[in-house]
């Protein structure tokens, strides 16, 4: 039966420490020493230090002196590199690498030399409000989701130490949630059908080429990043439909969107007058539409509508033709349905739609009610 483990308190030079042995992996006698203040606290600290080693072992010790900093490096090189795709699948790294960079170093410099065991919930709420109260380099005041995306990277980075043993507990799971996606400014701009018109009637001369990747948005519900990097051998006109590969989209996982008639004849029509190369982009656009976008828009008196919202304005029609949510979602690339519902935004036709059938229901039920009265 093996010994218990018990540790030893001893002074030198007048000052306390606690020490602990163990035997590692490798079967080598290792030791482990903390410095205490006195000796009640010394004797608190034996007790902490030989349940975590019993409990997780020797990395929990080490994990005493790892400091953000260190942590911070080690995750980058563990989790923030480019996404590695095998069959169509993300296995390892990020598909938004230059965002998690961002929020990586937003957080460093927040906590870096922090020994991460000292890091306790309130300085994880303390830095969520110093970042909400810090404004932009435009001067702006910062979103609350920028924030919780850096909440949501220091969350998994704790979780990572954890798994590493430096870790017992995330300061995350020591108090009231930190992130709260309630809060978070949502969209709900939608682009009406006479809006449409509008827009696509100003899709001539220099913005020509914009009409055929402005109707790939609002009719198949791809992200602009997907749309640019869409190449001719991703385009099946016989099966009609476009698949979206695991490297460019946003999940890094494959997909497949059908085309609609409109967006059939504008591809056709892009591939007759194209050379005909399998590996060219689809719409060959290779820098921003930001300025063409928004002079277009301006001429067609629209306003406060985003290139963005055309994913919102493709995924409610798509909802309001009744087709299953989880047969959208397939086309959309959404594995949550939290996260999908966001894009889901009702018309005011819709919300009248809405109005008036609780109107039918209450004056059906009333006519009942009054029947029923009259018999009696």
């Amino acid at each position: 039966m093996a010994r218990e483990r018990t540790g030893f308190i001893v002074k030198r030079d007048g000052k306390i420490y606690v020490r602990v042995q163990f035997t590692d992996a490798s079967g080598k006698r290792k030791e482990r020493m903390r410095r205490a203040e006195s000796m009640s606290e010394a004797n608190k600290l034996r007790k902490r230090l030989i349940k975590e080693l019993d409990e997780h072992g020797e990395a929990s010790l080490d994990g005493d002196h790892i400091t953000f900093d260190e942590l911070a490096r080690e995750y980058e090189k563990v989790k923030l590199f480019p996404a590695k795709i095998i069959n169509g699948r993300k296995q390892a790294g990020v598909k938004s690498l230059q965002p998690s960079l961002s929020a990586l170093a937003a957080l460093t410099d927040g906590f870096g030399k922090r020994r991460i065991k000292s890091i306790r919930h309130a300085d994880v709420l303390a830095f969520k409000i110093k970042r909400l109260e810090t404004p932009t380099i435009h001067g702006k005041q910062r979103a609350i989701a920028s924030v919780n995306r850096e909440l949501e990277l220091l969350r998994a980075m704790f979780r990572f130490a954890i798994r590493q043993g430096w870790l017992v507990r995330s300061p995350f799971e020591m108090g009231e949630p930190l992130i709260s996606k309630a809060d978070e400014t949502q969209r709900e701009r939608t682009l009406s059908h006479d809006e449409e018109q509008r827009l696509l009637a100003t899709l001539t001369g220099r913005r020509a080429h914009l009409r055929p990747l402005f109707i790939a948005s609002l009719d198949t519900s791809c992200r602009r990043g997907e749309l640019f990097k869409l190449r001719w051998r991703d385009v099946d006109f016989r099966l009609r439909n476009i698949t979206i590969t695991a490297e460019t989209t946003k999940t890094a996982t494959r997909r497949t969107v059908g085309m609609t008639p409109r967006l059939y004849d504008e591809l056709i029509s892009l591939w007759e007058s194209s050379p005909k190369d399998q590996d060219a982009l689809v719409f060959g656009i290779k820098s921003t539409i930001k300025t063409a976008f928004k002079s277009a828009r301006e001429e067609a008196g629209i306003v406060d509508y985003h290139w963005h919202d055309g994913r919102h304005t493709a995924l409610t029609r798509m909802v309001q033709t009744g087709q299953p949510s989880t047969l959208i979602m397939k086309v959309s690339g959404h594995t949550q349905y939290k996260t999908f519902a966001r894009y889901v935004n009702p018309s005011a036709e819709a919300i009248a739609g809405v109005a008036d059938a609780l109107a039918a229901f209450n004056s059906q039920n009333e006519r009942h009610e009054q029947t029923s009265e009259a018999i009696n």
